[in-house]
């Protein structure tokens, strides 16, 4: 099934040609009569040409009705694209596997395999993903497959449980029981977006409805669990050249840097002030990403390596003079400032807040593109504070910050931030880390990050007991307990700084205004967004509330349309913190182009000690599904 050209390059791009989508090509697999579902975008007259692959368990059909973007533009600028379903997601046949399951890459090598050998490639291959998609670029290239040239890995990770799952040895909250849980399980439940009335499509539907959703998965394997090894991704084995984009607002930010340290063939890191997203669409100091990532795949795919002249690393400064700087590696070229927070002065209540952290925004627990960390202020007031002198002159700091905490909690949040003459904090960055049981003191680790502080401002380190909604509260506890002379405190701060002499500032172009994302259909409502934070004084909550909802229609031909609305709560309990919890509901309506009309509802309610979810499917009226999974 084949769509004729739709995209005209537009004038004064570097790109050159029309293209045309290929849509539900299938690609076999070593399993018999298993075929996976794609996505094929080609440029028209270009000949045979390097080809690009994503695979995904999002859905091609999906990404379809957002207008698969990047897809359109790379195949614009030359390089045929393909856009993939994992087996057992959207259209793709055989049974789902677990979340990050090592085996995944099988997916990923029959897809890169396939397309090398089509007459419309010439035998080069990139792959690229955003997020689970860089996951799955990393994983296949550790794999070392012929034929794979080079990848690039936007906002991507290495391991699910410390990145993921459970961040810092502690169990996940909004993000993977809510968030994730909600939006897979609905990618799930969804009928096809294509071809909804084929025969093959009703009956893949209908086994996926019987599958069990990711959450339970994420939720019965918990901290520490063995699963969790076997579906890391061994980065020390990438050998091909690797563009790594990392966000400092992004819930990855720290996985997707250290994945690039242990990367051992050629390759770049950039790292600017993104949420989790796309740095083309960020509304963020965006870049052109389109352009960064053609000129990769055109020194890679084509041009033999040929060296560029880019600097190996490319940092966006914050706070401060926000600008790009360039250095030859990474950490960049500096020094360590040593400090003593436990010099500064001191402030923070008897008992910490086991509330705190909804302040941080929505960096952890993404679900838009909005979301950047608010003034910490109050949530500073809530824990353990250490607040230096006004700076003499600006700081620049470049790296990881390491915090050394004495009489630590078992579980420990620390934040570094800058406070402005007025009291207004800004989050820099954080760390967050389960510590041994009876340890005397710890080390500390916070994302990393380039961030200048100006002069006349001062730093504060912040020490909480949790970090909510990113996971779940829980009282300060430990072998100090949770107050008086035991408590912890912050004795040293190891502060990488960078010289004005070791950093050259450089340019990043903005995206051209010809490729922004695709408009809403027409005669379509807007879509529309909703977050809020409110406490409770009376019952002692805080409740963090995320909402959006979208109309999206399928490509022309088709005529499907999906109207979609999802809500999330994560409301943490102060004084019972076991009561904390996050509940979600998505209610979903597809109209398909010969008259049929499929409903969903999804509700989850999730704890920190029990899940349930809920789902129920109508088609034309008639109910398919009304399902409960609990764990």
């Amino acid at each position: 099934m084949s769509e004729r050209p739709t995209t005209t390059v537009p004038r004064g791009t570097p790109a050159r040609y029309e293209v045309t989508v290929h849509r539900d090509v299938r690609i076999p697999t070593r399993e018999d009569g298993v075929t996976l579902s794609a996505d094929l975008f080609l440029p028209e007259g270009a000949g045979p040409v390097p080809a690009l692959l994503t695979v995904l368990p999002y859905r091609r059909d999906l990404a379809a009705m957002h207008g698969s973007p990047m897809q359109r533009m790379f195949a614009a600028r030359g390089y045929a694209s393909l856009l993939v379903d994992m087996r057992g997601t959207g259209s793709s046949g055989g049974a789902p596997r677990p979340p990050f399951d090592q085996d995944e890459v099988e997916d990923a090598l029959a897809a890169l395999a396939w397309a090398a050998d089509q007459p419309w490639c010439d035998g080069a291959v990139g792959m690229w993903g955003e997020s689970y998609g860089a996951v799955m670029a990393m994983r296949t290239a550790a794999r070392r497959p012929a034929g794979l040239r080079a990848i690039v890995a936007v906002q991507g990770m290495p391991d699910p449980e410390r990145d993921f799952t459970h961040p810092g040895g502690t169990r996940g909250a909004a993000m993977p029981l809510g968030f994730w849980a909600r939006n897979t399980l609905l990618a799930q439940l969804l009928p096809s977006l294509d071809d909804f009335d084929d025969p093959a499509e009703q009956e893949r539907w209908t086994r996926r409805l019987a599958a069990a959703p990711y959450l339970l998965d994420l939720f019965r394997h918990g901290p520490g669990d063995p699963v969790w090894e076997r579906r890391r991704v061994d980065a020390s084995a990438i050998e091909v050249p690797a563009l790594t984009i990392a966000g400092w607002r992004d819930l990855f930010v720290d996985g997707s840097v250290r994945a690039f340290e242990r990367m051992r063939g050629p390759k770049r890191l950039v790292a600017g002030p993104w949420m989790h997203g796309s740095p083309q669409f960020s509304p963020v100091a965006p870049i052109d990403f389109l352009g960064l990532a053609s000129s990769w795949w055109d020194r890679w795919l084509r041009d033999g390596g040929a060296d560029d002249g880019a600097p190996t690393v490319s940092l966006r400064v914050q706070g401060d003079r926000p600008r790009w700087l360039g250095f030859p590696a990474w950490p960049p070229p500096g020094s360590t400032l040593h400090a003593a927070p436990c010099a500064w002065q001191h402030t923070g209540p008897e008992r910490p807040d086991p509330a705190a952290g909804a302040l941080s925004g929505l960096w952890a627990t993404p679900d838009g593109p909005f979301g950047l960390p608010l003034d910490q202020h109050e949530d500073d007031a809530g824990g353990l504070c250490a607040t230096s002198p006004p700076l003499d002159e600006p700081l620049l700091i470049g790296g990881r910050p390491a915090v050394t905490v004495t009489r630590p909690w078992r579980r420990v949040s620390v934040k570094l931030a800058d406070v402005d003459p007025s009291g207004r904090s800004t989050l820099i960055c954080a760390g967050l880390e389960r510590v041994p049981d009876g340890a005397a003191e710890a080390e500390i680790a916070l994302a990393p990050t380039a961030y200048e502080v100006a002069a006349g401002h001062r730093l504060r380190v912040v020490l909480a007991p949790g970090d909510f909604p990113r996971v779940w509260p829980s009282h300060p506890s430990g072998a100090s307990g949770a107050s008086g002379p035991g408590r912890p405190a912050a004795t040293a701060l190891a502060l990488p700084v960078i010289a004005d002499r070791d950093a050259v500032e450089i340019d990043l172009p903005e995206p051209d205004p010809a490729d922004a994302p695709p408009a809403p259909p027409a005669g379509e409502p807007a879509p529309t967004a909703q977050w809020e934070i409110t406490n409770d004084l009376l019952n002692g909550t805080t409740t963090v509330l995320v909402g959006a909802s979208a109309a999206l229609a399928a490509p022309a031909g088709r005529g499907h349309r999906l109207r979609i609305r999802q809500e999330l709560t994560a409301t943490a309990h102060r004084t019972d913190p076991a009561a904390s919890s996050v509940t979600g509901a998505v209610t979903a309506d597809v109209t398909t182009g010969s008259g049929r009309r499929v409903t969903l509802d999804i509700a989850l309610d999730v704890t920190g000690r029990s899940v349930h979810a809920a789902g129920r499917v109508t088609r034309d009226g008639e109910t398919l599904l009304d399902r409960h999974w609990r764990a």
